[in-house]
């Protein structure tokens, strides 16, 4: 069974024309290195040119990586398939602000064209998934004198490889945010459903499924926002893009169900513990995908 994340690490987008997260260089780096205890599988990280020879020392020289477990490839943001449509839409000293980059978005998917299609499974992940403010202190090792110690978790192993490919089947896994309850996002115009349903909110941190499924999902998606720019003359996040696709198309779903994204270490300090009772928080899926799906 070969399995293939992809994933991509761009530093360097706040206050430009792409927008990004600022302040995110450590973060990716040592939450990648946690995420890439899933021994069985191989790695694909994109990035840019400016940033791949400081990638490269980290994982391949500081922390002895093989490239044949970890692959960086460069590719330049402003040559993403839908750029014209993007920058006629984009507003751009908004994006300067924005913490979002709306190109790395929507490659989640058009990266998928790139792909030789000779492993079994594929999935997207987030490469600063593994962080403390969504996995709890007793999954992290903070023992550790240095910053590394809010990402490195456990909980990204090859047990939770396993029962995360037993748990998608011939599906295609998303993870969903109850959306109604506990609201998160808003959606796209409601002509766009075939019944309109919000009240879950597909999360882009991780997602995939068999080779032979990719094709689908990626053209669904790309469809979707090629008329939905065209016609509405908005930019959506590809989780909103996500979320109508899971509406409409069910049949090719299999989800995993979270209310809230705080841990009780994570927590507003003005909110009270008994709040978590009776919620789910997103870790609990990642903890579950450690033990095993029946």
């Amino acid at each position: 069974m070969r399995v293939k994340f992809i994933t991509a690490i761009y530093n360097n987008l706040y206050g430009t024309d792409l927008g990004g997260r600022p302040s995110r260089v450590e973060h990716y780096k040592w939450s990648l290195l946690s995420l890439l205890k899933m021994t069985n599988a191989d790695f694909l990280c994109y990035t840019s040119e400016d940033e791949i020879d400081e990638l490269k020392n980290f994982f391949y020289v500081q922390n002895k990586i093989t490239n044949s477990k970890l692959e960086f490839r460069v590719f330049n943001l402003r040559k993403t398939k839908f750029s014209s449509l993007i920058n006629n839409i984009k507003n751009i000293e908004a994006t300067k602000k924005s913490d979002r980059c709306i190109e790395i978005q929507y490659s989640k998917f058009h990266w998928w064209w790139n792909e030789d299609k000779s492993y079994d499974y594929y999935y997207w992940i987030d490469a600063g998934l593994s962080h403390c403010g969504i996995i709890p202190n007793k999954y992290l090792d903070m023992k550790l004198n240095s910053y590394r110690k809010y990402f490195e978790s456990t909980l990204f192993n090859n047990n939770f490889l396993f029962n995360l490919i037993k748990k998608t089947g011939d599906s295609f896994y998303v993870i969903r945010k109850e959306n109604s309850k506990y609201y998160w996002s808003r959606t796209v115009d409601k002509k766009w459903y075939k019944n309109y349903d919000s009240s879950y909110h597909v999360i882009g941190g991780l997602f995939g499924g068999k080779s032979d499924k990719w094709d689908v999902i990626v053209s669904l998606f790309e469809n979707y926002v090629k008329k939905i720019m065209e016609t509405d003359r908005v930019l959506v996040q590809e989780e909103v893009i996500m979320s109508l696709m899971n509406a409409n198309h069910k049949e090719l779903f299999i989800n995993d169900d979270f209310d809230i994204w705080w841990t009780r270490d994570s927590k507003p300090k003005d909110l009270d513990i008994s709040y978590f009772e009776d919620k789910k928080c997103f870790y609990h899926i990642i903890e579950k995908l450690n033990t095993s799906y029946e």
